[in-house]
C-alpha cells in the first residue's frame, strides 16, 4: 500500500510542477499586460500634460477648449494608468504589494492636481487673456529676453527668484499646478519602471 501511495505521489510530482510553471508563465504575461497598459496611458497622460504646458506658456497658442480638452484627456489617461496598475497588486510579494500602493498613490495624487485645472481654465485664466507672451524658462525665458514683442498690456514676466518666471499670479498658478502634476506624473513613472524591474519585466513598449 505504502509502495503504492509513494508511486502515485511521484507520479504526480511532474504534473505538479508543470502546472505550477503553467501558472507562473499566466502570471507573467498578466504582469506585462498590465505594466504596458499602465505605461500606455501614463505616457499619453505626460504628452496631453506636455501640450498643455505649451498652450498655457503662450499666448498666441492659447485655446480654452483645446486646454480643458487635454486635461480631460490626461485625467482620463491617469485613471486608466491606476486601473491597471491596481492589478498588478495581485502578484509578487508584500514588498511589491507597497511598491504598487505608492504607484496608485502618485497616480490619484497627479489625477487629482489635473482635475483642478479645469476651473483655472474655465474661468478664463491663461495667457492670452493676461496679454502675456511665451514666458517661461521651459520655453527660454520672458518674451523680451528672447527678442519677442509682449503681450498689449507690456511684459508682465517678472524674474522671481529663480523660481519659474510667468505673467499675472493667476497664469503663475496655473503654471505651477501643471508642474504639480507633471512632477506627480514623473514620480508615478519611476515607481512603475522600479515594479517593473521587480517583476522581471519592462516598461519599454515594444515597436511595431
Amino acid at each position: 500500500m505504502k509502495a503504492a501511495v509513494a508511486i502515485a505521489f511521484s507520479l504526480a510530482l511532474p504534473v505538479v510542477a508543470a502546472q505550477r510553471e503553467e501558472m507562473q508563465i499566466r502570471n507573467q504575461g498578466a504582469v506585462r499586460s498590465r505594466v504596458w497598459s499602465a505605461v500606455a496611458g501614463l505616457e499619453s497622460a505626460q504628452i496631453s500634460m506636455r501640450a498643455l504646458t505649451g498652450l498655457a506658456n503662450d499666448a498666441t497658442a492659447w485655446d480654452s477648449q483645446q486646454a480643458k480638452a487635454l486635461a480631460s484627456e490626461a485625467k482620463r489617461d491617469i485613471e486608466t494608468a491606476r486601473a491597471h496598475a491596481r492589478k498588478l497588486a495581485a502578484f509578487g510579494d508584500e514588498k511589491a504589494k507597497q511598491e504598487v500602493k505608492k504607484l496608485e498613490s502618485d497616480l490619484g495624487a497627479a489625477a487629482t492636481l489635473v482635475g483642478k485645472l479645469q476651473a483655472p481654465i474655465a474661468h478664463g485664466v491663461s495667457p492670452k487673456n493676461d496679454d502675456t507672451q511665451a514666458d517661461n524658462t521651459l520655453l527660454g525665458g520672458a518674451a523680451a529676453d528672447r527678442g519677442l514683442p509682449p503681450g498689449k498690456g507690456g511684459d508682465v514676466t517678472r524674474d522671481l527668484g529663480g523660481a519659474e518666471r510667468g505673467g499675472t499670479p493667476q497664469v503663475e498658478q496655473l503654471r505651477s499646478n501643471i508642474k504639480d502634476a507633471w512632477d506627480r506624473l514623473d514620480d508615478a513613472r519611476k515607481d512603475l519602471d522600479q515594479i517593473a524591474r521587480k517583476y522581471e519585466t519592462t516598461t519599454k513598449l515594444p515597436e511595431p
